[in-house]
């Protein structure tokens, strides 16, 4: 064995020994790193470990594999006497680590379960280290196209973005890496995932609670001036621009099937009586889209419609609803847009010309 093939051997048994996978069963090498306050393992222990004893591979060398093999995944301390991981290691996690993971929405079958989303991305991207469907409102963690998926090597998340989401990209913006893998961005192409990194939908996320805030603030603060009799038709009519689009035609729609297609949806919901003029592209794997009608006076009556009848559609094929005697949280519910999250709305339509 030629000296470059022996120093990357060592960098691989080095690395596996770091790894996620290995850490979940070799408690001997998690026992080595969790006694030091910075996680880290000496030379001097790892040269003792059975892989490396198999190579007869000595402190020194290891340092040196590490220094010209691994610092992209491993770190050295000040005296290069230890190493340690660049990726925090956290022992029964329960939660994906932001700057290491992605979010993916619209998955399908037969990519609908842990293992086969891990192959998936793995061979798309690189390697996949966990694996989390974030619970409902009610806690359940059932899957329904979307899950977080944490990478071994933080470049996989900006390199999932280029290569696998097709969310409001035309063909030319698609990163031509992988040109050269023909199968493998006709599989891109073919899955139209939206992929996005944690910390951006965690500026999404908190973009939306402070929205609701400020919707509910605003709406509690007239309620309290009303009732306390002063004079807010002037406040309301200054905020009242004129708008480049019709106000109140948006209408927003939870509850339906998340396998429903939508053409299925449309049907259900025109049994209303009201005629839709528009829906937007409803992904499977997700229950709510936005709807627009032809007038206000249709937005307000579809919404009652729905508000007075208390509609669950069964299954994806589901084109009329199962009417039941009360509201229940499977129950299709609308909701008009108004005031800030109409005009984001708009904002989003006119930039992808709509």
């Amino acid at each position: 064995m030629g000296f470059e093939e022996r120093e990357t051997r060592i960098a691989n048994i080095l690395e596996t020994y770091f790894s996620d996978a290995s850490l979940l069963w070799d408690k001997v090498m998690l026992s080595k790193m969790l006694k030091d306050p910075e996680k880290m393992v000496t030379f001097e222990e790892l040269s003792n470990l059975p892989k490396f004893k198999s190579v007869a591979a000595t402190a020194q060398e290891i340092v040196s594999a590490a220094e010209n093999h691994s610092l992209h995944r491993l770190k050295l301390d000040q005296t290069k006497q230890k190493i340690g991981r660049i990726k925090p290691y956290i022992v029964d996690k329960k939660e994906e680590l932001d700057e290491w993971s992605i979010y993916v929405e619209g998955l399908k079958k037969p990519y609908d379960n842990e293992q086969s989303i891990k192959e998936l991305f793995s061979k798309l991207v690189g390697s996949v280290s966990f694996f989390r469907v974030p619970p409902n409102q009610k806690g359940d963690t059932q899957f329904f196209g979307y899950c977080f998926l944490e990478f071994n090597d933080k470049s996989n998340v900006e390199r999932a973005v280029r290569l696998v989401n097709r969310y409001n990209r035309s063909s030319t913006d698609i990163d031509d890496s992988m040109s050269g893998e023909s199968d493998a961005k006709e599989l891109a192409d073919k899955l139209n995932l939206r992929v996005m990194s944690k910390s951006q939908w965690n500026d999404l996320k908190d973009g939306y609670l402070n929205l609701l805030a400020e919707r509910k603030a605003y709406v509690t603060d007239l309620w309290t001036k009303y009732e306390s009799g002063e004079q807010v038709q002037e406040e309301i009519d200054e905020e009242v621009d004129e708008k480049p689009f019709t106000e109140g035609l948006i209408v927003f729609v939870d509850g339906l099937h998340p396998q429903c297609p939508k053409t299925i949806a449309i049907e259900l919901l025109q049994t209303s009586g009201v005629q839709l003029a528009f829906m937007h592209p409803k992904k499977k794997g997700l229950s709510s889209t936005h709807i627009r009608l032809n007038t206000a006076e249709d937005a307000i009556k579809i919404c009652n419609y729905f508000d007075t009848h208390y509609i669950v559609q069964e299954d994806e094929k589901d084109r009329v609803g199962n009417a039941q005697g009360s509201k229940t949280s499977a129950s299709l519910k609308l909701k008009l847009l108004q005031g800030s999250a109409e005009e984001i709305y708009w904002e989003n339509e006119y930039r992808q010309g709509r």
